[in-house]
């Protein structure tokens, strides 16, 4: 473990798997301290003793929630700060491919809640601890897959006629404009707001799916996925280096700024989108 950014600390969501793991691990290599955020309670014991163990870093705090229930996003955000009196970075990292259609017990479409509801809420419960912090960062995990759709608002969480994977790009474009509408009321502060695509990584994303979901998937990782050292290099990047140091409401591809579509640049559905979410968790 090395001291350079002994003292800051990193909150990241979706810690036990794939580039949400990677990133813990290297940023733990870095001397960050760690509130990590899992769902399963098994992983997220073996993920700890393995960064540890790994890193020599004891400075790991493990936070367990669903974070597709608004209830325990409210929860988790109360149990980081009575931990935390501040925050360097948040990485808004956990999300899913969910092929069928599935409903929260509060009434939301799950990937909607876990993928763009949970990273909104979060980012808010949290937004006072992170500004008062010195240089502090928002780091939001999007993906590519949101060029692939655009934002219908009449059908916003796809109540009529769901489909998994147009779900899960929608979520993504979410995540973007979504940063781009907080990078704009960051303005001024000391604290910036930015997202990725991390690229297609070989990870257990869309395991959870039915079996035929599960065997395509793993035919078109083994064929153009990269692995989750590359897929999570970006994520580190902007959790970490200098060279962002005060850039702010950017999307980023292999560590280097990137235009992300027409679709997610239109001012208007952006605050659009910021107005909805605001009304759905009141």
């Amino acid at each position: 473990m090395t001291s350079t950014h002994q003292g800051k600390i990193c909150i990241i969501t979706g810690a036990t798997d794939g580039i949400g793991k990677e990133a813990a691990m290297h940023l733990a290599g870095m001397g960050f301290t760690l509130g990590l955020v899992g769902r399963n309670r098994d992983k997220i014991s073996s993920t700890l003793a393995e960064i540890q163990n790994a890193t020599g870093n004891k400075h790991i705090t493990f936070f367990q929630a669903d974070l597709s229930l608004m209830k325990e996003v409210r929860r988790l955000a109360e149990e980081i700060q009575s931990t935390f009196d501040k925050i360097n970075v948040l990485l808004n990292n956990a999300g899913a491919y969910i092929a069928d259609f599935e409903k929260t017990g509060e009434g939301f479409e799950r990937t909607f809640a876990l993928n763009h509801l949970s990273y909104f809420l979060l980012t808010d419960l949290l937004l006072d601890t992170i500004k008062t912090t010195p240089n502090s960062r928002i780091v939001n995990v999007a993906s590519d897959a949101h060029r692939k759709t655009n934002l219908n608002f009449d059908n916003l969480q796809g109540f009529n006629g769901y489909k998994g994977w147009p779900a899960y790009c929608k979520s993504k474009l979410c995540n973007i404009m979504f940063t781009y509408e907080l990078g704009r009321r960051l303005e001024g502060s000391d604290t910036t707001a930015n997202c990725l695509h991390p690229g297609f990584v070989n990870t257990s994303f869309g395991n959870n799916n039915r079996a035929g979901i599960r065997l395509g998937l793993t035919a078109a990782k083994a064929v153009s996925a990269i692995n989750v050292k590359k897929g999570a290099k970006t994520s580190i990047y902007l959790a970490s280096s200098s060279e962002v140091e005060g850039v702010n409401g950017k999307y980023f591809a292999k560590c280097k700024p990137k235009n992300s579509s027409p679709q997610s640049n239109v001012i208007e559905d952006q605050k659009r989108l910021w107005d909805i979410s605001e009304q759905l968790l009141s």
